[in-house]
């Protein structure tokens, strides 16, 4: 005879030694349910055992690998006699059950959930002793009474027929007949009167993701012809708390409670599969019947166009807006406002876009482009996305660019123009507060300056122009190094130092074939904070020499470099000479 396998070695229970001397099921104890003896290729197959799981004693006593709970007596003996199967035993309840068993050799086996269905236990013994088995068939919660089961024994596989069960069947007939409906069906939405609630609680469908009281007998069955355009929505009506219950023809489960609005239940089925739709309509709490009406639709919930989602770069800004040339100050932007919204930015955009935001934009932005890159990112407690209509029309989108779930785009040669700008969550329901950063510097969530060094303020001692070859080289300035701003704290993490907001030396330079080497030389310990061309900051503490600092630039871009010679502490200003080289560093 062919054996058939059902379980992997994935669901096989835990076995466990012998039971210690205080465990409170007792294997001399007088089974509840009486006792039976089966020989190998025992028929029928499966024989089956009507009796009720459950008991005030912990299955935990015997093992604290064991769950659930049991009587101090067995359910069942089974006195086999083994021969060339295995054997399985299964539990079948409307109530999620636990098999305890104590083997001929007096080892103890349990399981919750081996049989892989519905919450049912399943023990299989690979080769199993001949002899007396005590079987204890439990529930894995406690006070839930004693629930009617099957105890089911078998050679061939698990099995989960449960003849006592008063769970909804999608088998039985429906209470308001059946809609046959094809794609894209006329006299959408098909409206239907019933009468919501039931005794059958919906908890123990759908691995608990289902809520309310239901009938055992669906309400309606929809027979439906399938789409590849229209997603399929059914959603009820009331005066009262309701909820759906609707399994699909692959058996799936979709259960929803409010997303219809208003306490309204609605499920929303993407991309519908041909064939039956049991449909069970339900009150939240166990109570008399409500009038409700149902509605299935391909159109939305409650008879309700499902509008397309749109991002509306037209709509006003919810945040309000800016103009702003390169090289603006302060640097960065920043803007407050409220991430997230109900329109799925996938839906609206696509390109790879995420998340939900609201359909106008939270901010917009007219740049006047020059010789920066433009930084956009977002940082909120929450996860969030960017989405960004940029002046050309295309579509830029990010998630988690910034660093710590916080999006940030980079814009390469930024285009002048208008950049409409949204700030999303990546999850539907995680609107929040968020801060919009726009910077030519960087991501503005990882650093935002207290108070920043401001370049476009004039030097505190010397403006001036070289050009590569200059001389005399070194070109020498006098100068008092230090002030009372932290450099760490005003332009870069990286920095040391204490200086003045405005620069003290500003240098518009134009190579020639040679490196450009800036540095200082005091009594005092000096640092030099530089802001290059490309807008990025460079500093220094000790790399002249003799606790001098020096910056070199292999290289160098033509441009402004607006410098910044401190003090490595906090204290009064200290005499210094800044060196401008391109043959090295000033001693």
């Amino acid at each position: 005879m062919m054996k058939l396998q059902l379980m992997t070695g994935a669901a096989v229970a835990a076995m466990l030694m012998a039971a210690p001397a205080n465990a409170m099921q007792d294997i001399s104890a007088a089974p509840a349910y009486g006792s039976g003896s089966l020989e190998a290729g025992f028929v029928p197959d499966p024989v089956s055992i009507g009796l009720r799981a459950g008991g005030a004693m912990p299955a935990g006593e015997v093992s604290d690998w064991c769950p659930g709970f049991v009587s101090y007596q067995p359910s069942y003996n089974l006195n086999y006699a083994a021969g060339d199967y295995d054997l399985y035993l299964s539990a079948a309840s409307d109530v999620d059950t636990v098999l305890l068993v104590n083997t001929p050799d007096g080892n103890w086996h349990c399981d919750d959930d081996g049989a892989g269905s519905n919450f049912n236990a399943g023990i299989m013994f690979d080769q199993p002793q001949s002899g007396l088995y005590n079987i204890w068939v439990g529930t894995y919660g406690s006070g839930g009474g004693y629930e009617p089961a099957m105890l089911h024994i078998s050679e061939l596989g698990f099995e989960d027929d449960n003849p006592y069960s008063q769970a909804p069947s999608a088998n039985l007939a429906p209470q308001y007949g059946t809609l046959s409906l094809r794609e894209g069906f006329a006299d959408d939405p098909r409206t239907i009167a019933v009468q919501a609630g039931g005794e059958s609680d919906l908890s123990r469908l759908g691995d608990g993701m289902c809520w309310g009281q239901a009938d055992r007998a669906p309400d309606l069955w929809i027979d439906y012809a399938g789409s590849e355009t229209f997603d399929l929505y059914v959603s009820m009506q009331s005066e009262t708390d309701t909820t759906l219950a609707i399994q699909g023809p692959d058996g799936g489960w979709h259960c929803d409670d409010d997303s219809a609005e208003n306490l309204n239940p609605g499920v929303q089925i993407d991309d519908p599969l041909p064939g039956r739709y049991a449909v069970w309509t339900a009150r939240y709490s166990s109570a008399a019947y409500v009038p409700a009406t149902l509605y299935v639709s391909e159109l939305g919930f409650l008879g309700n166009v499902d509008e397309p989602a749109v991002l509306d770069y037209s709509l006003p800004s919810q945040s309000g807006s800016v103009s702003l040339d390169a090289g603006f100050v302060p640097d960065p932007y920043n803007v407050d406002v409220m991430a997230g919204g109900a329109t799925d930015v996938y839906e609206a955009v696509g390109e790879m876009c995420r998340g939900f935001a609201d359909s106008a934009p939270d901010f917009d932005l007219t740049y006047e482009a020059g010789g920066f890159d433009l930084y956009l990112s977002a940082t909120s407690e929450s996860d969030a996305t960017l989405i960004v209509n940029a002046p050309d029309g295309s579509w830029i989108c990010d998630d988690d660019s910034a660093g710590e779930l916080n999006p940030g785009i980079v814009f390469d040669d930024p285009m002048s123009g208008r950049y409409d700008i949204w700030v999303g969550t990546y999850g539907e329901y995680d609107a929040g507060p968020a801060t919009l950063h726009i910077s030519e510097l960087g991501f503005g969530g990882g650093f935002l300056p207290e108070t920043p060094l401001d370049f476009s303020l004039p030097a505190n001692y010397e403006t001036l122009s070289l050009e590569g070859g200059f001389v005399p080289d070194p070109y020498l300035i006098d100068l008092m190094a230090g002030g009372d701003v932290e450099a760490e704290s005003a332009a870069d993490q990286s920095c040391r130092g204490f200086v003045t907001v405005s620069p003290d030396v500003e240098l518009t330079f134009e190579p020639g074939g040679l490196d450009l080497y800036i540095s200082a030389v005091s009594e005092r310990d000096t640092t030099l904070v530089i802001n290059g061309p490309d807008g990025s900051w460079y500093c220094n503490d000790d790399s002249a020499g003799n606790l001098n600092p020096g910056v070199h630039f292999p290289d160098p871009q033509a441009g402004v470099y607006d410098i910044w010679v401190g003090t490595y502490s906090d204290g009064p200003a200290a005499d210094a000479v800044l060196a401008i080289s391109e043959l090295g560093f000033h001693e």
